[in-house]
């Protein structure tokens, strides 16, 4: 025999031996394996986040079967689970859910949301009082949109002013006009169109001289855009 043919043969030998050594280990080992996975995430009693915001979303869905009354008893129990959450993103959709059953409930809660510590539950508050045409909400509106320190809360708070469509909101919208944010400015022209029905492209200058009383200087045309660029 060569040395090569009795290398070959110590080797097969000893893998033979230690395939019998391993054996009866691998019949206890489990059949899971890395590559599947285990057959579900689920916890008992524990409802993941996205089931939670399916819940949500279906119990706002559904708000037009319910009686005022009944409609006031669902927003106490989302009262008392917001006060409980600790996932802003649930906390959010919870304002959002709450927007579908109006009632004094309601309205202290989404109070409460303007200020909450993390901006995307204060713009869902936002775009709740957007919905609502009313003196309150305009006041609210315009503290957030003057006082938050969140550009893009500020963002919603503007947008919303204009959905109310309350003429309460010019005031508050014009102030917005001279804000050291340009998207700032822009929102307050887009906000104003809605709650005047005027509308003069959006321009903020002209919105300047509109809200001051003055008449609006007229849009330039196309041509003399380009001539002034060129």
């Amino acid at each position: 025999m060569t040395t090569t043919g009795a290398n070959r043969r110590r080797i097969s030998i000893l893998l033979g031996g230690l395939l019998v050594a391993i054996a009866p280990g691998c019949a206890e080992m489990p059949h899971w394996t890395p590559f599947h996975g285990p057959s579900s995430d689920r916890v008992d009693g524990v409802v993941a986040p996205y089931e939670r915001v399916a819940e949500l979303r279906a119990l706002a869905a559904g708000a037009g079967k319910h009686g005022p009354e009944e409609k006031e008893k669902i927003a106490k129990q989302l009262a008392q689970s917001i006060g409980k959450e600790q996932d802003p993103l649930i906390r959010a959709e919870i304002i959002g859910a709450l927007a579908s059953f109006p009632g004094p409930t309601a309205d202290a809660i989404l109070r409460t949301g303007l200020s909450d510590a993390d901006p995307q539950v204060r713009i869902a508050a936002c775009e709740y009082w957007g919905k609502r045409n009313s003196e309150q909400s305009v006041d609210l509106l315009s503290q957030s949109l003057h006082g938050d320190i969140d550009v893009d809360v500020r963002l919603a708070a503007a947008k919303a002013l204009g959905e109310t469509r309350n003429q309460a909101a010019i005031d508050s919208l014009a102030e917005a006009l001279e804000d050291s944010d340009p998207a700032i400015q822009y929102r307050a022209a887009i906000a104003l169109e809605q709650v005047t029905g005027k509308s003069f492209d959006r321009n903020v200058h002209r919105w300047r001289q509109y809200v001051k009383g003055e008449v609006p200087a007229p849009q330039p045309s196309i041509a003399e855009q380009l001539r002034r660029l060129f």
